[in-house]
């Protein structure tokens, strides 16, 4: 009877862990850190989640990108944690209490970071219990028609002390089911071309009456946009951000097509977070090409552009953070091209194009622009795109070391390599004349020579800006100015004193002939 009793019991056992095992797998398992079974405190802020890459909350379908979880304050710590992702569901016709669970994509654990694979399906979790401020893993998106996704996080700041996946722990995003042309690409932070490089832009129009018959003006002759004007840009800047208000110099670009102000707030950051300042002539109708060229660099890989549509209470055309390295690369992109829809600059309630001033107070976030309510979002068409061509590269040096990939060479000039040469070049010595205008506190070199005037050739006349740049100096050695064999500035630093009291880089207005036809 014993023995009977003891199989019997063993059986029991063994169904009542396929029960549960069962329930693991179709309900979820434990993601509690470190299998606490204590309440998670509420949520408080402290800790966030981001998805790196990600806009206006959609995701683009098999596209990877990096999930962050990290202290918000950048002192508080956490010991453990579970990243994980949720799928949606879609109705189930055949069983309707049963709802078809959609795919969320993976979870993987990002190279370098102390995580490892959770036993929960499509999670990662810590691989060690030091404290960390901040922690990455990949998420790949999934296919097409797999809806929304949400990526979480629960963490511990110490044994049995946690936060469940509430609020800022949580992040819903959907599927982006737009055009390629009406996405910007990913953003990069981590950009890898050592070479600068020039694009020419294209600023296509595409408005008029027979495109788009329920949203243009009245007064049909005097459609047109402003002069577009913008900036090659660090991530630090902005010309304008969506869901945020607008500058004083975008309230008078937009409301008036006067681009004066705004290109002052860009030129007020010229030499720091600001690579270039670009511009290009509006034209006389609004379905016409302008173009002009811009630089960038490493550190400012991102371009910003507006221009006004006229008339208008305050619409404006425009594009915010626009990528030019490639986030999967980190390259740049050889090409590029998206569409430009009206936005709202939130600073004139007026609702039609010939609406007379009528200042929105307060002023209201950035926003799209409501332009005939009557019309769906979805058939509301473009009304111009801008076209991004890569023309050449500037051959630098990465981090102090040539880089490995090729570059075109400064007027396509080769130099033969004589393999018989010593591979440690002696050092160079580097004359370096002081500008009397610096102090001993903050010496400086002297000037450059302005670079080239940059604008856009029209009428065979080009109108732009031209920049020069001069150097800090920190014990005799040029700080950013690069000298092939010369002394390193690697473990040099500038004093923010320096920094804010001398300039080093000053623009100017210019004006030349130039060749039309070349340019084009």
């Amino acid at each position: 009877m014993s023995t009977m009793f003891g199989i019997t019991g063993l059986i029991i056992l063994i169904f009542a862990l396929n029960r549960y095992e069962c329930y693991e797998s179709e309900i979820g398992c434990n993601r509690r850190p470190l299998g606490t079974k204590t309440e998670p405190l509420p949520p408080d802020n402290r800790f966030k989640i981001d998805i790196i890459g990600i806009n206006d909350d959609m995701y683009i379908p098999r596209h990877q990108y990096t999930v962050r979880l990290y202290s918000n304050d950048g002192v508080s710590s956490f010991i453990a944690f579970t990243i994980s992702a949720r799928e949606d569901t879609k109705y189930n016709e055949k069983n309707p209490r049963k709802p078809i669970l959609l795919d969320p994509g993976a979870i993987k654990v990002s190279p370098d970071a102390p995580s490892v694979p959770s036993p929960c399906k499509n999670s990662v979790i810590q691989s060690d219990i030091k404290p960390k401020k901040s922690i990455e893993a990949v998420w790949i998106a999934p296919a097409k028609d797999n809806k929304c996704v949400t990526i979480y996080a629960v963490l511990a700041v110490k044994q049995d002390v946690w936060y469940n996946s509430d609020g800022p722990l949580s992040k819903r995003v959907c599927e982006d089911r737009r055009n390629m042309e009406d996405m910007q690409p990913v953003e990069n932070d981590n950009c890898q071309a050592c070479e600068d490089a020039r694009y020419l832009l294209t600023f296509d129009g595409i408005w008029s009456y027979n495109t788009h018959p329920g949203m243009f003006p009245k007064t049909q002759e005097l459609a047109r946009f402003s002069d577009v004007v913008g900036a090659s840009h660090s991530k630090s800047f902005n010309v304008y951000k969506i869901h945020s208000e607008a500058s004083a110099g975008l309230k008078m670009l937009a409301e008036q097509g006067n681009t004066t102000k705004l290109e002052m707030e860009i030129l007020s950051q010229l030499g720091s977070s600001v690579r270039t300042v670009i511009k290009g002539s509006g034209r006389s109708k609004p379905n016409m090409v302008t173009t002009t060229s811009f630089r960038v660099t490493r550190q400012h890989h991102r371009v910003s552009l507006v221009t006004a549509i006229l008339p208008s209470p305050d619409w404006f055309l425009g594009v915010s953070n626009m990528e030019l390295c490639d986030a999967v690369t980190r390259k740049w992109a050889p090409n590029l091209t998206l569409n430009l829809y009206p936005l709202d600059a939130g600073t004139d309630s007026g609702t039609t194009f010939e609406a007379s001033n009528d200042d929105t107070m307060p002023p209201q976030p950035i926003s799209s622009a409501p332009i005939n309510k009557d019309i769906p979002k979805e058939q509301i068409k473009p009304f111009a795109k801008l076209i991004f061509e890569l023309t050449r590269t500037y051959p630098k040096l990465c981090d102090s070391e040539e880089s490995s990939e090729p570059h075109i060479q400064e007027e396509h000039e080769y130099k033969e390599i004589n393999n018989n040469q010593p591979t440690t070049p002696p050092p160079v010595e580097v004359s370096i004349s002081v500008d009397p205008d610096s102090s001993s506190e903050c010496p400086m070199t002297e000037w450059e020579d302005w670079l080239p005037c940059e604008g856009e050739c029209i009428d065979n006349k080009l109108q732009g800006f031209q920049s020069r740049f001069r150097y800090h100096l920190v014990d005799g050695v040029a700080v950013g100015k690069y000298v092939e064999n010369g002394p390193s500035y690697a473990d040099k630093e500038v004093s923010r004193y320096c920094q804010e009291n001398y300039e080093d880089s000053e623009l100017q207005a210019c004006e030349e002939a130039c060749n039309q036809e070349e340019d084009s």
